[in-house]
């Protein structure tokens, strides 16, 4: 019997009818990830901010050095923050992103006082579809992007850092089908990979790029002098 709704279900979309199955369910998802991304995704999990506060301290304290060296703890910091979040758009959505990475976070120097700010990340997403019974499992790759560069009050002196903003494009949010399954539906794929770009564009827009925006202003200049390093054309540095 359960096969049999099953067919009868995908004999609906290929009709047409059952499309709205999908909808009802892609809306319910995004409604359910909007209302928590308005409350803030820390407020369901004190983790999140505990290890945001870390992630600050880490760096804070690399900059007392004379040269901010390379080191593996502030990426996985911000692989412990990033992972924590997605554990809560979990609970919050029923979608699956884990085995988060973030192989390198660069300053590429484009003055003295100036850089552009790559973040990439990768994960694995697992979204069960409605009804139907099916997991669709995607491959994720996303780059955070921004910059940051320190102005001078020409009145005053007075310098400060200047975040600048944070692009989101969900078309630069790349998803790649794994395992894809014989048999299922190309317009069932398609959804999960549209629901899944819209989920992960939005916690992007309204959670990981204002993180990345307070985590580099609330570094002094003097640290972001260091973080940026001299500008040549070949040469990245590496947090």
């Amino acid at each position: 019997m359960a096969q049999l709704w099953k067919l009868v279900l995908l004999c609906g979309l290929l009709a047409g009818t059952s499309t709205s199955l999908l909808d009802i369910r892609g809306n319910d998802v995004l409604r359910k990830l909007i209302s928590g991304l308005e409350r803030g995704l820390g407020t369901f999990d004190s983790t999140v901010e505990i290890i945001f506060q870390n992630l600050k301290t880490e760096l804070e304290s690399r900059c007392l050095n004379d040269v901010v060296e390379e080191t593996q703890q502030t990426e996985n910091l911000l692989e412990g923050l990033i992972s924590r979040i997605f554990q809560v758009v979990n609970r919050l959505t029923g979608v699956r992103i884990r085995n988060v990475q973030v192989p390198d976070i660069t300053f590429e120097a484009t003055s003295e006082n100036s850089a552009d700010v790559k973040i990439p990340i990768t994960a694995d997403v697992t979204m069960s579809l409605p009804l139907l019974g099916e997991i669709v499992n995607l491959d994720l790759n996303v780059d955070l992007q921004t910059s940051v560069s320190i102005e001078t009050d020409a009145e005053t002196g007075d310098s400060r850092v200047v975040v600048g903003e944070c692009p989101n494009n969900p078309e630069s949010i790349s998803l790649t089908v794994l395992h894809r399954r014989t048999g299922l539906l190309s317009d069932v794929v398609d959804f999960g990979v549209n629901l899944a770009r819209q989920l992960v564009s939005s916690v992007v827009q309204h959670e990981l790029c204002p993180r990345i925006r307070e985590l580099l202003e609330s570094l002094d200049t003097e640290c972001i002098k260091k973080l940026i390093g001299e500008p040549q054309v070949t040469t990245q540095h590496e947090i």
